[in-house]
């Protein structure tokens, strides 16, 4: 019983490791953080556990947003 309690603690660990869960920032966050000094390949700390699409998709709105192609809303 205690070799089984002690795999699945093992096995949910990982899971969360995987998964981002208990990573110190949001999405949110890595929004607030990208700059003008962002790129594809030099990301905000903030960022640095988000997905490649995830992280582009958060740095191609701020370029749109701060283009001035579309007006604030």
């Amino acid at each position: 019983m205690r070799t089984r309690t002690a795999i699945t603690a093992l096995i949910t660990a990982g899971l969360f490791t995987l998964t981002g869960c208990g990573s110190e920032y949001t999405a949110e966050d890595c929004a607030a953080a990208i700059d003008d000094t962002s790129t594809k390949t030099n990301r905000p700390v903030e960022c640095q556990d988000l997905s490649d699409e995830d992280y582009e998709t958060l740095h191609m709105a701020y370029i749109i947003r701060n283009s001035g192609v579309v007006p604030p809303s």
